[in-house]
């Protein structure tokens, strides 16, 4: 028997109106100007809100950068395992993740701010426990076996090991790579950027 979700109150609704407002207007303040100079009344302002507004929902701008970095992994992730599984010959799996990881380097912008975010944390242990939360979540999204899904099931421990690894190096460069693209425009056009991480995904990226 398919049980119906629960229709939402309104109660519920509008906190959810609110909060997508201020995400909306929290990336583009956060891509403007950066995590660290980035001030929570300019979201508000941009949103349409009064910073009470911000901190009904959000205690500080550690947490609201963290909710837009959940909601942006959730909304990208979710589309790209829904392409991944629906893909049935497990072969072609890598190639559908190679591309989407090259297609990240497109917003510079957003690449920037989370390597910006991942400096902050190194000196904050706290900030740093929040994001590795963040990672564990990501990871839950696919039942916790990403890995699995985008080889297939008979990977050994050891190999899947290595694969989780490969795959953090990967975006740990993603983020090095974009950063570089942006000190040396003209060493790294889009198509170049591009080109290079696929030649590093075809070197680190296998079963």
């Amino acid at each position: 028997m398919k049980v119906r979700p629960k229709k939402k109150n309104k109660h519920q609704l509008r906190t959810e109106e609110t909060q997508a407002k201020i995400l909306d207007a929290a990336e583009v303040i956060f891509s403007e100007q950066g995590f660290e100079n980035t001030q929570l009344g300019e979201v508000a302002a941009r949103a349409g809100y009064t910073r009470g507004a911000i901190y009904a929902h959000y205690s500080d701008k550690e947490d609201l950068f963290l909710a837009l970095m959940q909601h942006r992994v959730l909304t990208q992730l979710t589309a790209l395992l829904r392409v991944i599984e629906a893909e049935v010959q497990v072969s072609k799996r890598p190639e559908i993740f190679k591309r989407w990881i090259s297609s990240q380097a497109n917003d510079r912008n957003w690449c920037t701010l989370v390597l910006e975010f991942k400096l902050y944390t190194l000196r904050r242990p706290r900030s740093r426990e929040k994001l590795l939360r963040m990672y564990d979540m990501m990871r839950s999204l696919s039942g916790g076996d990403f890995v699995g899904k985008l080889f297939g099931d008979k990977l050994d421990r050891t190999s899947r090991a290595a694969v989780e690894r490969r795959l953090a190096v990967i975006g740990a460069i993603l983020g090095a790579v974009v950063l570089e693209s942006r000190l040396q425009p003209k060493l790294f056009s889009k198509v170049q950027l591009q080109l290079v991480l696929e030649d590093l995904f075809a070197t680190l990226i296998r079963a």
